[in-house]
Order: C-alpha cells, then sequence, then structure tokens
C-alpha cells in the first residue's frame, strides 16, 4: 500500500499541472507464462517461475513503463512467501530505501507486534558483484502466522532491486542464508556495472533547522528552464555517465524529524537541503536551493529560493519555488498539495519540459 500511495501521490501532482496530461500510472497484472522466466527488458534482468521451491502467482507494474515490477512468490503449502521488486533508481541512496523498508517491518506492529532483529552483519556482496553493495535484514516475528521475515535491497546498474521473504518454517538467521540464495536463482547478466560498498544510515548528528515559515518565491521563465534543464541532468543514468563505483557518493544520515508520510534524510550532513522518502520504493521529495540563484546579478545579490520536486521513477515534478528552507511538514501539508511550475522526464531518449500556463506568479499568488 506504502508504494501504490507514493505512485498515486506522483499521479495527483502531475494532474495539477494545467495543459499537461496526467500519467496514467496504475497497477496494471503482467502477462507472464507460468512455467517461463519474466524478462525485464529494461534492466536485462529475469525473473524466474519458481524462487526458493516457490511458484509465482502474480507479476504486476505500478504504471505502463515498467520503471517498477514485482513478483510475488508462495509455496504450495504456503509457509514461504517471497516478493521481489526491481525498480528505477530515481533519487536519494541504496542506504535510505533499505532504510524505509526497515522502517516498514518495524513499526507496523499490527502486522509484525515486536519483530526482533537477527544479529549479524547487514552488507552482502550480491551475486555478480565484487563488493558488498547490498543490505540486509532479518526478523524473528512474535505475532504472527509466520516465524521470520526480512528484505533484501542490492543495486543493479540503475536498477535497484528488493527481497522480501517471510517464513513459517525458517529461524532469523537461517532466513538470511535462504534470501542470499534465493537472489542467486535470478538470471542475471554477465556484465553488472561496479557499485560501492553500501553501509546502512546512522542518525544526523545534528537535527534540521529552518527559520519561519517558507512562502512562495518570485520566479521567471529563465528560473523555471535552469531549474527543469538540471532536473533532467541530475536524472542521467550512470550508465550514461560512465560512472563507476570509485565516483564519491554522498552519505546519507537519518534526520529527527517526525514525520507522518515519509522519512527525512539529509545528504552528508547538509543543512540546506534534504529528502523525504516516500515508502521504500524510489520515489521521494527533494528541497534544496534553486539552482536558479545563479542567475542573479553579482551587482544586485539575490533572495535566495528554495525547489521542492517531486521525484517519481519516470518524471519529476516542481512546485512553487519558496523563499527560504521550508520545513518537512510544510512541505508535505502545503507545498506538495499547491500549484505545479513544470514537469520533466527523466527517463528515455526524449527528455521533455513542461511548464506550467498558470506558473508565473509573484510571491504573493497573483499573476505577473
Amino acid at each position: 500500500m506504502k508504494r501504490i500511495f507514493a505512485a498515486t501521490l506522483a499521479i495527483a501532482a502531475a494532474a495539477t499541472v494545467s495543459g499537461m496530461p496526467a500519467a496514467a500510472q496504475q497497477v496494471e497484472e503482467l502477462k507472464v507464462s507460468s512455467d517461463e522466466p519474466y524478462a525485464h527488458d529494461l534492466s536485462g534482468l529475469r525473473l524466474p517461475a519458481t524462487l526458493a521451491r516457490a511458484p509465482r502467482n502474480k507479476a504486476v507494474t505500478i504504471g505502463g513503463d515498467l520503471l517498477d515490477v514485482s513478483a510475488n512468490y508462495e509455496s504450495p503449502d504456503r509457509a514461504e512467501l517471497l516478493s521481489l521488486y526491481v525498480y528505477r533508481q530515481a533519487s536519494g541512496a541504496l542506504p535510505v530505501w533499505f532504510d524505509r523498508a526497515r522502517w516498514s517491518i518495524e513499526h507496523r506492529p499490527n502486522v509484525y507486534g515486536k519483530p526482533v532483529a537477527a544479529v549479524g552483519g547487514p552488507s552482502f556482496v550480491p551475486p555478480r558483484q565484487q563488493t558488498a553493495s547490498g543490505l540486509i535484514a532479518t526478523y524473528t516475528l512474535n505475532k504472527n502466522a509466520y516465524r521470520s521475515t526480512g528484505v533484501a535491497i542490492l543495486p543493479f546498474g540503475n536498477w535497484l532491486v528488493k527481497l522480501r521473504y517471510s517464513s513459517k518454517t525458517l529461524e532469523a538467521a537461517s532466513l538470511a542464508t535462504a534470501m542470499r540464495a534465493a537472489l542467486a536463482e535470478l538470471e542475471w547478466p554477465a556484465d553488472i556495472a561496479p557499485a560501492p560498498a553500501a553501509v546502512p544510515v546512522t542518525n544526523c548528528s545534528t537535527p534540521l533547522v529552518t527559520s519561519g515559515k517558507s512562502r512562495p518565491a518570485q520566479e521567471d521563465l529563465r528560473a523555471m528552464l535552469m531549474t527543469a534543464i538540471v532536473g533532467v541532468a541530475a536524472a542521467t543514468d550512470p550508465a550514461d555517465k560512465e560512472a563507476t563505483a570509485a565516483e564519491p557518493r554522498a552519505a546519507w544520515c537519518r534526520d529527527a524529524t517526525a514525520l507522518k508520510g515519509g522519512g527525512v534524510y539529509r545528504p552528508n550532513e547538509a543543512t540546506d537541503n534534504y529528502l523525504i522518502a516516500l515508502s521504500d520504493a524510489g520515489r521521494g521529495v527533494l528541497v534544496g536551493p534553486s539552482p536558479a540563484n545563479s542567475l542573479r546579478a553579482e551587482s544586485n545579490p539575490p533572495a535566495p529560493s528554495w525547489n521542492v520536486s517531486l521525484v517519481d521513477l519516470g518524471a519529476t515534478t516542481f512546485f512553487q519555488a519558496q523563499d527560504r528552507l521550508p520545513s518537512p511538514s510544510h512541505v508535505m501539508q502545503r507545498v506538495i498539495r499547491g500549484p505545479v511550475t513544470s514537469q520533466v522526464s527523466t527517463r528515455g531518449k526524449k527528455r521533455n519540459i513542461n511548464i506550467s500556463p498558470g506558473a508565473f506568479r509573484n510571491g504573493n499568488g497573483k499573476a505577473k
């Protein structure tokens, strides 16, 4: 449900853009053979017809572009239940989405009671890779028909692969071994781009501080275009940039901000930008200084503005820029429920930039 909520939020944002077609994202069942692997052509991964001896009983995609697909497996005696997800890496980083996946297990008392995490290092080396770029966690359950449950996430080029596994027969430590064996059963391509070692996020050493309530900032066409173009460039696939594991990557920390709609994370302990991670499905709200601030003449120092953008797996939607760093609660309650200024596609050969006809407003909300 949380994965569907994130997709629905993205749809709602796109639908508010005057003159722009709303994305027709929905959960659609895939037509797959019951005894043949499902080939996810965009990533090159093939999902087997059986996993850990459990037959695949369903495969779906969120949206019609196959940027987010999943397959469910269940043993005939219903003792083993596995869910496999493949989705595009569009924002944040693997440790962030792993942290949200763990949170969803640890904070659902009506489903899992008080799960007890198994002892052991969370990092592991995924199949056909050389570094410990994946993260895994398993739990002992005390309020569920299942004895244990676990989650693992690993990088795969510009994609993330997530495995959820619940067992009525295996204890938590044995489940971790079974999960790594199940991932090895997937049909991986021969060549997989190297990925950096993964380290779980930790708490930020200092809290995020905002000063006062933010208001819409004044923008013009140049500023909106620059913001949109930078948004497209930032979403370029690692394969297009010839990324390597040696490139510096941000170290994300978990901010202390309590937020009902998601978790707040900051890259490198940043004090002027953050990510609101929606569920663990790769979608989030990015908040940070506008690249358009550099357009102002040095002789006329600008009043800086901050961008707020909803990052979906194939598009980024920008909302009204703010005159100061907005608080996460203000972003969720007001900003992303307000007017949209632009939207850019971030996947595929065509990178469209759409500017909302009603976007040119001053800080008081009046048309220029």
